[in-house]
């Protein structure tokens, strides 16, 4: 089953309450913790990758916290994912023969597929904005030409 990790969770829970914030206020990892009943050691990791990543803006001192480092139209999907995860992968031989560990690799008939299958999973998720996120309503093309079909997706989002 293809789902987002907690951390990835996490990560858009944040960004969503900051991308909520006035551009110049600054949001903590315990208050993130605390409002959002998250690890507080999970968030701080999550927040540590999403700032390394340029996602987020750290800001050191006693009254220091994060805040986004860019518009929620620039941060996409994929870069969450790739900040939290590493690279966005559906199966591991896609990467490379010798990061696979697969017993169907001299035999596989699926790995073809599974690359376009993967390419077109960045692609979407390049394509949704954080801004998109915090609309809460997107439209996706997952096929090409006469195939076309256009998916709608909604994302319920709530804040405790």
């Amino acid at each position: 089953m293809l789902k987002f990790s907690k951390k990835v969770e996490y990560a858009l829970i944040s960004l969503l309450h900051m991308a909520e914030q006035h551009s110049d206020q600054l949001t903590t990892s315990r208050e993130l913790a605390a409002h959002f009943n998250i690890p507080p050691e999970l968030i701080g990791k999550v927040l540590q990758s999403l700032a390394r990543h340029d996602c987020i803006r750290s800001v050191q001192g006693i009254r220091g916290g994060y805040q986004l480092a860019k518009n929620p139209d620039q941060i996409n999907l994929a870069n969450i994912i790739q900040a939290v995860e590493g690279p966005i992968r559906v199966v591991n031989c896609i990467s490379g023969a010798e990061q696979c560990d697969c017993d169907q690799m001299d035999f596989c008939n699926i790995r073809n597929p599974m690359e376009l299958l993967q390419f077109k999973l960045i692609e979407a998720f390049n394509a949704i904005s954080l801004k998109d996120i915090q609309a809460n309503n997107f439209t996706i093309d997952i096929l090409p030409g006469s195939y076309q079909k256009n998916v709608n997706v909604s994302l319920n989002i709530t804040n405790n």
